[in-house]
């Protein structure tokens, strides 16, 4: 008998649309890479990261939180499907609005945002 795999398999194909899509992020993608960045001592997040058949945009594996970036594209619907799939995992996913990176306010309220998604992030480390 052996070993079960902790967790989904990844194809190559998918390995290999998620490092085309690190390559090539949104402006949103990158201002969120950039201040998640800045804070990497608190918490490791990957960009980009495949997970059974998605592909999430920020993930941290430490607190199994994923941070989405929610553009006109997203669909209510299959986000549910989605979430509830990476809930059965334990991944909690927390979303922001895209059209929020697109205000010339430096205050704009994507900086809110990181700041919950990272207490979110708290929050599991101490429940562990």
């Amino acid at each position: 008998m052996g070993a079960q795999r902790k967790r989904p398999l990844r194809t190559k194909l998918q390995i290999d649309r998620a490092r085309k899509a690190r390559q090539e992020p949104s402006v949103a993608e990158e201002i969120v890479w950039q201040l998640l960045r800045a804070r990497r001592e608190e918490f490791k997040f990957r960009r980009e990261h495949p997970i059974g058949p998605y592909r999430l945009d920020f993930y941290c594996a430490e607190v199994k939180v994923c941070i989405e970036l929610d553009g006109e594209q997203h669909d209510p619907v299959r986000d549910e499907i989605r979430d509830i799939y990476l809930a059965r995992m334990g991944i909690v996913t927390y979303r922001i609005p895209n059209v929020e990176f697109f205000q010339l306010d430096p205050s704009a309220p994507y900086q809110d945002h990181i700041l919950a998604a990272l207490k979110l992030c708290e929050s599991r480390r101490r429940e562990r």
